[in-house]
């Protein structure tokens, strides 16, 4: 029972900080002046996670062991 009860917890301080996160990426993006920098790292962060799991498959596939290719 404890289990679940520390999985809610962290559940719920995750939706918290996503939250806080979201209004703070807000109020920089629509409140301030720094809204252009704002979009550059977005922008540059998204490209990043995409290339890394572009290269993460990649890596996958090259590393991986070969099938045999035997007719059942």
């Amino acid at each position: 029972m404890n289990a679940k009860r520390g999985n809610r917890g962290a559940g719920a301080a995750l939706l918290a900080v996503a939250i806080a996160a979201f209004l703070i990426y807000a109020y920089f993006l629509l409140g301030t002046d720094y809204s252009t920098v704002i979009i550059q790292f977005t922008v540059l962060g998204a490209v990043g996670v995409l290339l890394a799991v572009l290269g993460w498959i990649g890596y996958t596939m090259l590393t991986a062991p070969k099938e045999d290719a035997t007719p059942l």
